[in-house]
């Protein structure tokens, strides 16, 4: 099942390049899985008042990922990031390769860059996030696909391609790289590629198409691939789900202007001026199960 929401959700975030396929169309693939998993999306735009207008920024989008297991209820959680969106810039050299590894993403900048590592600290919770847009491969000419796909092959060559996860990617490779050759990804503050190039050569490590970053959010579901920490200290570790709803960070991610304000005064007095209230928030609930499955009797889970 997890493989198989990979392979959906990686068709679904699909639509701004035009491809039919659309909500009704996950929900009855899913529905005719064996596996009883279900996927619902939100989507909130937010209005808020005049004096907040210099703290939105268009860029940014909250997102909500909540699991709920109606079977094992203890497995349910939710985490909530802020994504600050990036897009690559064409290479413009040749007008034959619009896109080349070397094509750039807009608005990478020192100053930028200092206020979100210092919203992050306040906050005390690793929650932002970059959301990298791209140019997915099979649209490219054959020259960029090819080194593209090169550097994807060489970011796996050391992997052992074992349990659910592995075997998806080992198959995903092996039939064109449908959802790892993809056109979003999500990249945190440490490590984020600067290239087009780079996000390939860091994939499932620095860059992980969307579609296994919603994903890894299921117990059991993350990646066995776990890239190195910037800092060489260790592994970087599966996304562990928060239990409450109200934290401090799921506020900022709805956009609660109380919170904001008062984080927002505070920071000022940093000399902070970044924007953190996004114009949107989608929550993606991933659920196992109905609700009523909660009434039924628990059976004994074998060790």
């Amino acid at each position: 099942m997890t493989a198989m929401l990979i392979d959906l959700l990686d068709e679904d975030v699909q639509l701004h390049e035009g491809i039919g396929y659309n909500i009704r169309d996950l929900r009855d693939d899913l529905s005719a899985a064996s596996d009883p998993t279900s996927v619902a999306f939100n989507l909130e735009t937010h209005k808020y008042r005049k004096d907040f207008e210099n703290l939105v920024s268009q860029a940014d989008l909250g997102l909500i990922i909540r699991y709920e297991n109606n079977y094992e209820p203890a497995l349910s959680g939710q985490r909530s990031w802020l994504l600050q969106a990036k897009r690559v810039y064409e290479t413009k050299h040749d007008p034959n390769r619009r896109y080349e590894p070397r094509a750039k993403f807009n608005s990478f900048d020192a100053d930028q860059d200092a206020r979100i590592r210092e919203l992050v600290r306040f906050v005390d919770d690793d929650f932002f996030r970059y959301l990298l847009y791209c140019p997915r491969p099979d649209g490219l000419d054959q020259r960029t696909k090819n080194e593209l796909s090169y550097l994807r092959s060489r970011a796996l060559r050391l992997e052992i391609f074992d349990y659910a996860s592995g075997l998806q990617v080992r198959d995903d490779v092996l039939n064109g790289s449908h959802t790892l050759a993809a056109g979003m990804f999500v990249a945190d503050i440490e490590g984020c590629p600067k290239t087009l190039g780079e996000v390939h050569a860091g994939l499932l490590k620095t860059a992980t198409p969307l579609s296994w970053f919603i994903v890894q959010h299921i117990p059991g579901g993350e990646s066995h691939l776990r890239g190195r920490l910037s800092d060489g200290t260790g592994l970087r570790q599966g996304i562990e789900l928060h239990r409450g709803s109200d934290d401090l960070v799921s506020m900022i991610v709805r956009g609660d202007e109380e919170v904001v304000g008062i984080i927002s005064e505070k920071l000022a007095e940093r000399r902070w001026a970044g924007r953190m209230l996004p114009a949107a928030t989608l929550t993606i609930t991933i659920s196992a199960g109905e609700p009523a499955d909660r009434d039924r009797p628990r059976w004994d889970l074998v060790d």
